[in-house]
């Protein structure tokens, strides 16, 4: 038999047998039983024999278990084949026959040394096992990723919020939020690394599609975030308009813009002067949870002059440094916020439903986002709910 003939035979016998124990109506327990018990012993006899290599092992029948209903935390073929190699390599090694020694020692090199390191077939196993670990490891970093970014940046006395914003959420929209904290949302790096593409490119930028890029960081989706900025900033100006004996900037459409205080120079998103007493500076940043303090000491930095400049217009100058991410977590510095809600007089009842509808517009407009990656940009009006 031929070495092409031996493969087709080998994913013949696994696809027939795969199938076989797929439509039996066992528990997946047992099936699991089926395929580690029965299939693998199955085709131990050609692991052993052939001269196929592990990468063709790896590549065309690794697959097929990989893409089953079974799972994914399994033994490969692949690693069978090894152990199986493992095997016939040590019964050369250790044979009573100096022609069969000798026989090892001619063919201990190319693609054979990779088996002839394990002793046994536990060690091959041992090996796998570590590397299994190793990857979940580093994708529950992944995933844990969000909490250590809450924990570290976030205003903790507004996260209870957060989760009451969250239950309250549709469906679809809730779902969405708890695989974008687990980090299990299809973007084509996670499609990728599932299997299931074999590019994890995004289609305007090239870079990897991973959960940063997508909500945060892609530039071609530069429209798309300061759509949901603009949505988020939009509440606020209806939040603070009423304000008694004030002066309402904001640099949207249908408002004063805030140049006409600070020039062109500077143009921060709202301004809000009471009695030509007071000035408030809003500024208004929405992105990534990792992002949330580099936001905040990037815009503090930036209007630091504005700041100086206006104290010689105005008795009172504050600056408003809103920082909030793409999932509606308000970071540490946005206590600020808090105080001009104070300072306005609005009461706890009307300060907690404006955080909540800011939190629900940044989740919403992000989970639009999501939706609509690698897809043209229609320019929707701003997000009112």
């Amino acid at each position: 038999m031929s070495e092409k003939e031996h493969k087709q035979e080998l994913i013949t016998l696994m696809d027939d047998i795969m199938s076989e124990i797929d439509l039996k109506p066992l528990h997946p327990k047992n099936k699991l039983l089926l395929y580690s018990r029965y299939l693998l012993s199955k085709i131990s006899w050609h692991f052993t024999v052939t001269t196929i290599s592990r990468t063709w092992v790896s590549e065309n029948m690794d697959s097929v278990v990989n893409n089953n209903k079974f799972g994914l935390n399994i033994y490969p073929p692949s690693i069978k084949f090894a152990q199986c190699q493992t095997v016939a390599r040590n019964a050369l090694k250790t044979s009573p026959n100096h022609s069969i020694k000798d026989l090892w020692k001619t063919t201990s090199e190319s693609k054979n040394i990779q088996y002839d390191v394990y002793i046994s077939t536990k060690e091959v196993l041992k090996t796998f096992n570590s590397g299994q670990e190793d990857k979940l490891q580093n994708h529950l970093i992944l995933q844990g990723s969000f909490f250590s970014n809450v924990i570290k940046f976030s205003l903790s006395k507004l996260n209870g919020i957060w989760s009451k914003s969250q239950s309250n959420l549709p469906k679809n929209i809730y779902n969405f939020t708890i695989c974008y904290i687990n980090n299990s949302l299809p973007t084509r790096k996670n499609l990728t690394k599932w299997g299931i593409l074999s590019n994890s490119d995004c289609f305007f930028c090239l870079n990897p599609e991973t959960l940063l890029q997508v909500v945060a960081g892609c530039q071609t989706y530069l429209p798309r975030f300061t759509w949901r900025h603009d949505s988020v900033l939009n509440f606020i100006a209806q939040t603070l308009q009423p304000v008694n004996n004030s002066n309402l900037f904001v640099d949207l459409p249908g408002y004063k813009s805030p140049s006409i205080v600070t020039g062109d120079t500077f143009r921060p998103d709202l301004l809000l002067s009471i009695n030509s007493d007071c000035l408030y500076i809003l500024e208004l940043s929405v992105g990534y949870e990792s992002n949330l303090q580099t936001n905040v000491d990037r815009k503090r930095r930036r209007y630091e002059d504005l700041i100086t400049q206006q104290k010689k217009q105005f008795k009172s100058v504050k600056f408003v440094n809103l920082s909030i991410s793409s999932l509606g977590v308000f970071s540490k510095e946005c206590h600020s916020f808090l105080d001009i809600l104070n300072d306005l007089g609005l009461d706890k009842r009307h300060q907690h439903f404006a955080i909540r509808k800011i939190m629900s517009i940044a989740i919403r407009t992000t989970y639009y986002i999501f939706c609509c990656r690698d897809k043209d940009w229609s320019n929707p009006e701003l997000l009112n709910i």
